[in-house]
């Protein structure tokens, strides 16, 4: 029921409130009081979306796609809506669907945060590409700004340069062809600052002749040289995970794999990491058996997979492009 007297907060004023206040579980009902007929067309929008968002919150699928639904039929103009009705037709493995929303969701109508969900969702699908296309105006405002810096761009809404460089290149894996980075590469170094493109470069052409040993050498001496006082899973995992990529020694790389020590203050996901190498060892030793069972615990953790810039830094996309499949089959609701 609506009730008559429209309260004086937004939507968006009330969600943040109620999350400050620990009430998120509330939203919902507090939501019952807006009359969406009376609002503005940007707190209209925010009422549909979070409407639906509180289904999906509570694991209400059916109800949260018909919200969204309904939500773009009275704000066919809102992209954030767009976005989420657009995962719905995915957890229903409406693809076409999907797509057609998520074509509609473009930086920065939407934010950079759904932008590279889309892109995610374009490469579990298998459409490398969409998901440069996607990702095409984040790359255009790094040049906007003329700037890489982690620090600068994420205080401007978007992700990590390094982030998006990852996750085209991992497009252009899927598509054979590295025409398209290795031009954005060479702009990059001549039209941004701030940013070491040596080392990203460095990488890239590792990965491009599937062969990181140079590249390992390197981590390995910088680890040595590193404060222990500093956080340094992540470097650790990537340099076993690049041995075991390219390692004939399935015993010997899977004790390397199980051997990795996290620290509290490391990525708790890089645990998932060492799994998906455990299970990319076995399946290229033949393995299966014990491919299998390492693959059922990671997709039991990673149901949606490692995004795809994950499975590029870390080296294991052609595992993840087996997986796909058995992700696609699976679904997600």
């Amino acid at each position: 029921m609506i009730f008559s007297r429209q309260p004086k907060e937004t939507p968006d004023e009330l969600a943040n409130r109620l999350q400050r206040e620990g009430r998120v579980d509330q939203l919902e009902k507090e939501l019952q009081r807006y009359n969406p007929g009376r609002l503005g067309p940007k707190d209209k929008a925010s009422f549909y979306h979070l409407r639906g968002i509180t289904a999906f919150r509570r694991g209400d699928r059916t109800t949260a796609f018909e919200r969204f639904k309904e939500g773009l039929r009275e704000c066919p103009d809102s992209a954030d809506i767009r976005f989420s009705l657009g995962q719905e037709h995915e957890a229903r493995r409406e693809i076409e669907q999907m797509f057609l929303c998520f074509d509609g969701c473009v930086f920065p109508k939407v934010s950079a945060q759904y932008v590279l969900a889309a892109a995610r969702y374009a490469y579990l699908w298998g459409d490398a590409e969409r998901g440069t296309k996607y990702l095409a105006p984040i790359a255009d405002a790094y040049f906007r700004l003329g700037i890489a810096d982690d620090h600068f761009v994420y205080v401007r809404g978007l992700p990590f340069f390094g982030q998006t460089w990852s996750c085209l290149v991992a497009f252009a894996w899927m598509s054979r062809s590295y025409a398209a980075t290795d031009d954005l590469l060479e702009r990059c170094k001549s039209k941004l600052s701030d940013y070491d493109f040596d080392r990203l470069g460095f990488f890239y052409e590792c990965h491009k002749h599937s062969d990181y040993t140079s590249y390992a050498d390197r981590l390995a001496e910088e680890l040595q040289g590193l404060d222990p006082r500093l956080p340094s899973g992540y470097r650790r995992t990537q340099l076993v995970a690049l041995r075991a990529a390219q390692s004939s020694d399935t015993a010997s790389a899977i004790a390397q794999l199980e051997g990795i020590a996290l620290a509290e203050n490391d990525f708790p996901w890089l645990s998932d990491i060492a799994l998906v190498h455990k299970a990319r060892v076995f399946w290229k030793a033949g393995s299966e058996n014990l491919e299998a069972i390492a693959r059922s615990q990671f997709m039991a953790k990673q149901r949606m997979l490692f995004e795809p810039d994950h499975a590029y830094a870390f080296a294991f996309l052609d595992y993840q492009e087996h997986l796909r499949p058995r992700y696609q089959q699976a679904g997600t609701g």
